[in-house]
């Protein structure tokens, strides 16, 4: 029997969260609520309406094993935060509390932990219970109206309506001792929809400043996706939309409460190892779950950009990897996807 892949991998280098050691408790193929149109991982293959349509669950008892092992070859002090995402909606383990408790043993307080999930399914009380004892729960939320909530995310049958969503985001804001972030995808396509500006722009304004988060984050698909047709909003655009929310805002509490990709970044920083496994077998495991370039590959195994460059060309020519051109940065993505 094939062993199944490590559910903890990189560290990921984000914008939003610096060097973020993952924890994926769904694993491939990728299952999950949404099939968002620019998604990372491609299209949903396994879509579920909730936790009791999905076969086979990653069990607490993995990631309390994998993390372990991590801990023993990583320098836990250069990590910035323990995020739970990976291969789909992490909210669909019923186990998600239970983990929460796992991993915050092991790490001891020493990094935030942060779920992000599309917000699907935090209109059940048993989801909620499941997501209070994170420090951040970042919650997607990429339309202020029902039919851009039905463009972009492509919900399957039987999820919430957008106004059930955004009414359960506010209860995760009022019920969890942690703090409510927002992430907006602003996009654009090659048949003329975006929600960059007018009416949806407005809707999604109104709508993020009512739920009233922590911190809103303006983000783009600036990685390879799920679908040809999506083009990603410019740094330009996405600095006038923040302009847009500072006006309404005020400049004093956007300073610390708006994060725009391409002001607020949080990459580049390398983590510190004690050894490694392979690397070819680390620098898989996050490729499995986000394209990389080969900065993002060295930053993540603190190894010099030419080692990088040099493991993803062995990659290629096995056949393991292939190469993807987004805003004209070379990306590596699993064969398989």
């Amino acid at each position: 029997m094939e062993e199944m892949a490590s559910t903890v991998y990189g560290p990921v280098p984000s914008w939003r969260f610096g060097r973020s050691l993952g924890i994926d408790v769904i694993l491939s193929p990728k299952t999950c609520t949404f099939n968002c149109i620019y998604c990372q991982l491609g299209r949903t293959l396994v879509r579920v309406s909730g936790p009791g349509e999905v076969k086979e669950y990653v069990r607490v008892e993995d990631v309390e094993r994998d993390l372990s092992r991590y801990l023993e070859r990583i320098d836990i002090g250069s990590l910035d935060a323990v995020t739970f995402s990976g291969s789909g909606e992490p909210t669909l383990n019923p186990d998600l509390g239970k983990m929460v408790e796992v991993v915050r043993s092991l790490v001891g307080g020493r990094v935030p932990l942060v779920l992000l999930t599309n917000a699907s399914l935090l209109y059940r009380d048993d989801v909620r219970r499941n997501v209070a004892g994170f420090d951040i729960v970042t919650a997607k939320l990429d339309g202020g109206d029902e039919e851009t909530y039905h463009i972009i995310n492509r919900p399957v049958k039987g999820m919430p309506s957008l106004e059930t969503i955004i009414a359960s985001i506010k209860k995760v804001k009022d019920e969890i001792e942690g703090k409510l972030m927002t992430q907006t995808m602003f996009l654009h396509t090659t048949y003329g929809f975006t929600n960059c500006d007018g009416e949806r722009l407005e809707n999604l304004i109104d709508v993020l400043l009512d739920i009233d988060p922590y911190v809103i984050q303006l983000d783009t698909p600036y990685r390879p996706g799920g679908e040809g047709f999506v083009r990603p909003a410019t740094v330009e655009e996405l600095k006038g939309i923040g302009e847009r929310f500072k006006d309404r805002m005020g400049r004093k509490i956007a300073e610390k409460r708006l994060w725009i990709f391409g002001e607020h970044d949080m990459r580049g920083r390398k983590t510190s190892w004690r050894r490694h496994r392979p690397l070819q077998d680390e620098a898989m495991d996050l490729l499995k779950r986000r394209p990389c370039r080969a900065v993002d590959i060295a930053d993540s195994l603190a190894i010099s950009y030419q080692e990088a460059s040099t493991l993803l060309g062995d990659l290629l020519r096995k056949g393991l990897v292939k190469e993807t051109i987004s805003e004209g940065e070379r990306y590596y993505r699993p064969s398989s996807v």
